[in-house]
């Protein structure tokens, strides 16, 4: 081996990310890309262990094995690096779109509880009217979705009115099947969200549709809203009604 090799083979952070790049490259042939996630596993510095997670962020068009080398990195994550992967991981989650492989590689690390810390927080730094990071909001929605700690409701109520209806869709399910287990001041905020969402003049019809349903389905009681004049009969959508106690019942 060459003076040259020899350095060209150091974990120097240059190296590191031209060994990343040839990694993310989709068009490089399958061997060179995983030859060079085996290079970053070998060298084992932060360094590297942060360059692998950045192929957990990036889908190429072929499917099959888009999935297998994101699947490789995680077990690699997961496996040889255990505990080291841990910060790495949060980073990445915490600044990334593209999120559900490493949570379920962070999910493998660490305490349910912990990773709910981790969802919620990162979810919670997104506002509901932030386009940009649409994708992220519902990823981690959707992994918060097996976790019942009575403050994943709190966390989510708020994305009840995000600019994306199929985050809204989501929001909308995970509260009505979390309502029934929540503390009643949860109850009373989730209950806002959905009001809210119902008498939102710019909300899609099949939003406020699901709300209707959420809120016949939980039972939910709207009297005080009816008493304040906030809400009447008017305002429930197609295929609901408003009873005299301040219930939704499908008609």
């Amino acid at each position: 081996m060459g003076l040259f090799d020899f350095l060209t083979n150091k974990p120097t952070v240059s190296n590191v990310e031209k060994v990343m790049k040839r990694m993310l490259n989709e068009h490089h042939q399958q061997q060179v890309r995983q030859e060079s996630m085996e290079q970053l596993v070998n060298w084992g510095t932060l360094e590297a262990i942060q360059a692998l997670t950045r192929r957990l962020a990036v889908n190429f068009r072929d499917t099959i094995v888009n999935e297998q080398e994101k699947r490789w990195v995680a077990d690699a994550l997961v496996e040889r690096f255990g505990e080291r992967s841990v910060d790495p991981l949060i980073f990445f989650i915490r600044k990334e779109q593209n999120v559900s492989t490493a949570v379920r590689a962070l999910q493998r690390l660490v305490s349910a509880e912990r990773l709910v810390e981790v969802l919620t927080e990162t979810l919670g730094a997104y506002a509901p009217g932030d386009y940009r990071s649409t994708q992220a909001k519902a990823q981690l929605i959707d992994a918060l979705e097996e976790h019942t700690p009575a403050s994943v409701l709190e966390r989510i109520v708020p994305f009840i009115a995000d600019h994306d209806d199929d985050v809204r869709i989501k929001v909308i399910e995970q509260v009505q099947a979390r309502f029934a287990d929540a503390p009643a001041d949860a109850q009373a905020r989730a209950s806002d969200g959905l009001v809210g969402a119902l008498l939102d003049p710019e909300a899609a019809s099949r939003i406020q549709r699901r709300v209707g349903e959420a809120l016949a389905a939980v039972n939910a009681d709207l009297s005080a809203y009816v008493a304040d004049g906030r809400i009447s009969a008017a305002a429930m959508p197609e295929g609901y009604t408003l009873t005299s106690a301040g219930r939704v019942e499908r008609r």
